[in-house]
């Protein structure tokens, strides 16, 4: 007969957990792009500002039999740090899933190479915008948080995917999200509410705050 698990157990684990991440964000904190050890090859350099939040984890593609992919990447940010469009969009899903937790995807329309754009967050503790909404850069999707079986420490899993032209918006892969910053490729860019930004093609900021300089 199976022992059942003690609530206490349950508790210290969280706890384990809770304060695992802290200890990653407060040791990165602000400016850094660590090397996971799935990046086989970085093949986009990343200029970080060093008022942004780091990334714990870059984008690498299926490499491999053991097909260990990230199709986006990780920023290191404490639950409830807010979660922002990373360009002009639609809302077009709001939902919760067993691995990634409460998550959003926003649809922006054309990029520079002429295919859909559309991001994806995952992970966040509370959603607060709804499908069909129209959005517009740097506004509060929703707080970062832990939840999903893949959410093991307080960050923001980030992917940027490209869809299909009918009015199903089939995703068709999914892309580097370091080819579509606002200022060129791998330049990320910290959204600043008094600068002004081209409405099209989608080019992309930073979907969290930076810190105030």
């Amino acid at each position: 007969m199976a022992k059942s698990i003690k609530p206490g157990f349950c508790a210290l684990l969280m706890s384990t957990l809770l304060l695992a991440g802290c200890g990653i964000y407060q040791k990165y904190g602000y400016g850094h792009v660590t090397k996971s050890k799935r990046d086989v090859e970085l093949r986009t350099p990343v200029e970080l500002p060093p008022n942004a939040p780091s990334i714990s984890q870059r984008f690498n593609p299926a490499s491999g039999p053991a097909n260990t992919d990230h199709r986006g990447f990780d920023i290191l940010v404490p639950t409830r740090t807010p979660v922002l469009a990373a360009t002009d969009g639609i809302v077009s899903r709001v939902s919760l899933s067993l691995l990634y937790g409460k998550q959003i995807m926003l649809d922006h329309g054309r990029v520079e190479a002429g295919f859909r754009l559309q991001t994806r967050y995952f992970h966040l503790s509370e959603q607060l915008v709804r499908q069909g909404q129209a959005v517009k850069r740097g506004q509060r999707l929703g707080f970062s948080g832990m939840t999903g079986l893949a959410g093991m420490y307080p960050h923001l899993h980030f992917e940027v995917h490209r869809l299909s032209d009918d009015e199903s918006a089939i995703s068709l892969g999914y892309e580097d999200p370091q080819l579509f910053w606002v200022d060129g490729v791998g330049k990320i860019s910290c959204f600043d509410p008094a600068r002004a930004y081209p409405s099209a093609p989608a080019a992309l900021t930073y979907p969290v705050p930076c810190k105030a300089r």
